[in-house]
C-alpha cells in the first residue's frame, strides 16, 4: 500500500462551479409523484395558491437531488465522484419558472492514500438572483475511473 495518492487532485481549494436551471410546474409534480410525495403543494394549483407559499413549490427531495447531482457531474469530470455526506437547510420555497443557480465551492481537499483518492468538502446553495433558497454542505471522495 502506497502512502501517496497515485494521481494529482483534479480539484483545488476554492474551485467553484455553477449550473442554471428552471423547473416547470409539470417537472415539480412529476418528481413529487415519482418520489411518493403527494403533498398538494406539488400537485394541486388551487390549494397551493391558497396556501401561505402562494403557489406550487418543489419538494424537499427534488431540491436536495438537484443540489447533490451537480457535485457528481461538475466537480471532477473524468473521475468517479461518490457522495459521503450531505447536509442541507431549506431557507425559502423553490417555485416554478424561476431561473435558479446551483453553486458549489470546494472548501477542503484531503488526500486519502488508503482509498487512493481525495476527500473534498464543498459548500453551496440554490439561489434565485441573490436570494439563497437552499444552503448545504457535501463531502465526497474522488477516485480514478
Amino acid at each position: 500500500m502506497s502512502n501517496k495518492v497515485d494521481f494529482e487532485s483534479p480539484v483545488l481549494i476554492g474551485f467553484s462551479f455553477e449550473k442554471t436551471i428552471t423547473l416547470s410546474e409539470e417537472e415539480i409534480s412529476t418528481f413529487a409523484t415519482l418520489s411518493g410525495d403527494f403533498n398538494p403543494l406539488h400537485h394541486n394549483e388551487d390549494i397551493a395558491k391558497a396556501s401561505r407559499v402562494g403557489g406550487f413549490i418543489a419538494s424537499g427531495p427534488q431540491s436536495s437531488a438537484l443540489f447533490m447531482g451537480t457535485i457528481a457531474t461538475y466537480l471532477a469530470p473524468g473521475y468517479l465522484v461518490m457522495g459521503m455526506r450531505i447536509e442541507g437547510e431549506f431557507r425559502a420555497p423553490i417555485k416554478p419558472n424561476l431561473e435558479l443557480q446551483i453553486r458549489w465551492v470546494a472548501k477542503t481537499v484531503i488526500p486519502k492514500p488508503k482509498l487512493n483518492g481525495y476527500i473534498v468538502a464543498n459548500e453551496g446553495g440554490i439561489y434565485h438572483e441573490d436570494q439563497k433558497l437552499f444552503w448545504g454542505i457535501g463531502t465526497c471522495i474522488i477516485v480514478k475511473e
